[in-house]
This record gives C-alpha cells, sequence and structure tokens, in this order.
C-alpha cells in the first residue's frame, strides 16, 4: 500500500467517530421516536465509543501525517464526549 493510501484510510477512519459522536447526540436529542432513530443511535454511539481503536489504528497506519495526529485527538474528544454524555444521563435518571 503506497504512502497517499495509507493516508487515505487513516483519515477515513479516523473520521468514523467524529462524525458519529455528534449524529448519536443530536440523534438523542431529536423528537423523533421511531425503532429506525433508535438503532442509528446505537451505531453512532457504538462507533463514537470505539474512537479509541480508530485513533491507535490511524496512528499505526499513517503516523508521520500531521492529518492523522490532528483528527486522532478529536478521536479521543469524540469517545470522551459520548461517555459524559451517558455519564449525565444516567446521573439525571438516577436522581
Amino acid at each position: 500500500m503506497n504512502k497517499m493510501n495509507k493516508k487515505t484510510l487513516a483519515v477515513a477512519l479516523e473520521l468514523i467517530p467524529i462524525i458519529s459522536a455528534p449524529l448519536a447526540i443530536i440523534s438523542i436529542f431529536s423528537n423523533i421516536d421511531s425503532q429506525i432513530i433508535r438503532s442509528l443511535i446505537g451505531a453512532f454511539t457504538l462507533l463514537a465509543l470505539f474512537g479509541f481503536v480508530f485513533f491507535f489504528i490511524g496512528r499505526k497506519i499513517a503516523k508521520e501525517e500531521k492529518i492523522v495526529k490532528v483528527l486522532s485527538i478529536l478521536d479521543i474528544l469524540a469517545t470522551v464526549a459520548i461517555i459524559i454524555l451517558y455519564a449525565l444521563v444516567f446521573i439525571a435518571l438516577g436522581s
């Protein structure tokens, strides 16, 4: 695999949780309640939670690329955002 393909693959992997986290949060707060929306929330949340996995994969594939380093930080932030959101929901429901 050449350098450009590695960079493209790494960037694509890094974008998955970065895009999934906001989509999960928007879907959670949407007024639409259907099985499809609940399934999408689950899928988006799962992808966002696995941001740390994409972080390690992307860094291993194209570790010298600056864009991958920046996106890796955003992957971790996406994972943390989802964890915080669910912790707040858990606390709110527990009160």
